[in-house]
């Protein structure tokens, strides 16, 4: 019985060795053949670096990798490579402008030709239809004053003299033309900013002296005028306008057209005509925009 026991126990101390001398693991605690090495098709390791101590470089290099063309928030994030090229929070050119927008953020050159804080002074020559008047050289001021968006208020006032035709008791006698005007307007864009309706209404008192009382009058009336001004330019403003009044000795229909050029960025030259179905006219002007 004593033998069995003594040579049963060298059996598995034989055992025992055998199995240590050929996997090389187990009780010696060595990790078997392959232990790590990742499975076939599963790609390359990614070699992670410790966390840089400066920010990383503003141009990609050969050293840095590329972002990616599009960044999925719900994507996986991709492999780091040697350092990152992702550009940190608060470095960016946050308040930078467009690409290739070389003015950008700059302020207009000037007020905008269609504003309604003008001052406009120009001379007139006026003709009359009437044979027994001749034209009269003209001079006047608008002054415009914008309210509160969109209304604003608008006056006027001229002057002239001239000489009158063959009329009884009176050869080219002389007559003086004045006129004043008051009125409150709105405006508001047509399609895009270039295009402005704009609309006024007011009083309007013209009178005529001269030697001959026959063709004196004073006549005042209330007035209308629609309009448009357009901007097909930066330096150009193109008017045209429509003015209906009550008046019965003077203009009760008169067509309006103007064009203004900028000259400085508040300053402006313009030259225009007025039709109505007593007189026409003809002006140029200079006006003054804050």
């Amino acid at each position: 019985m004593k033998r069995i026991l003594i040579y049963a126990f060298c059996v598995g101390v034989a055992f025992c060795q055998s199995a240590v001398g050929q996997t090389g693991y187990g009780v010696m605690g060595v990790p078997p053949p392959g232990y790590g090495t990742p499975p076939p098709g599963y790609g390359t390791p990614p070699n992670v670096p410790a966390y840089p101590n400066s920010l990383p470089p503003s141009t990609v290099s050969s050293n840095v990798t590329a972002p990616p063309p599009y960044a999925d928030p719900y994507a996986t994030a991709p492999a780091p490579g040697q350092m990152s090229s992702y550009t940190p929070q608060g470095v960016s050119n946050y308040s930078s402008g467009p690409t290739g927008a070389a003015n950008y953020g700059a302020k207009p050159a000037g007020p905008n030709m269609v504003n309604f804080n003008s001052l406009e002074a120009y001379y007139r020559y006026v003709a009359p239809k009437a044979s027994n008047l001749s034209g009269a050289n003209t001079i006047g001021g608008t002054l415009t004053v914008a309210l509160f968006d969109p209304l604003y208020l608008k006056f006027g006032a001229s002057w002239g003299s001239g000489g009158g035709g063959s009329v009884t008791g009176a050869t080219k006698g002389n007559y003086d033309f004045a006129s004043i005007q008051a009125g409150v307007g709105f405006h508001t864009s047509l399609i895009n900013e270039k295009l402005t309706f704009v609309a006024e209404a007011g009083l309007s008192y013209a009178s005529l002296r001269a030697q001959d009382s026959s063709v004196s009058f004073s006549d005042g009336s209330i007035y209308v005028r629609p309009a448009l001004r357009f901007t097909p330019l930066d330096w150009l403003e193109l008017q045209a306008g429509v003015t209906v009044s009550s008046a019965d000795k003077y203009d009760s229909k008169m067509v309006d057209l103007t064009s203004y050029f900028r000259l400085l960025p508040m300053f402006d030259v313009g030259v225009g005509g007025d039709f109505g179905n007593t007189t026409r006219s003809f002006r140029t002007s200079l006006r003054l925009r804050w």
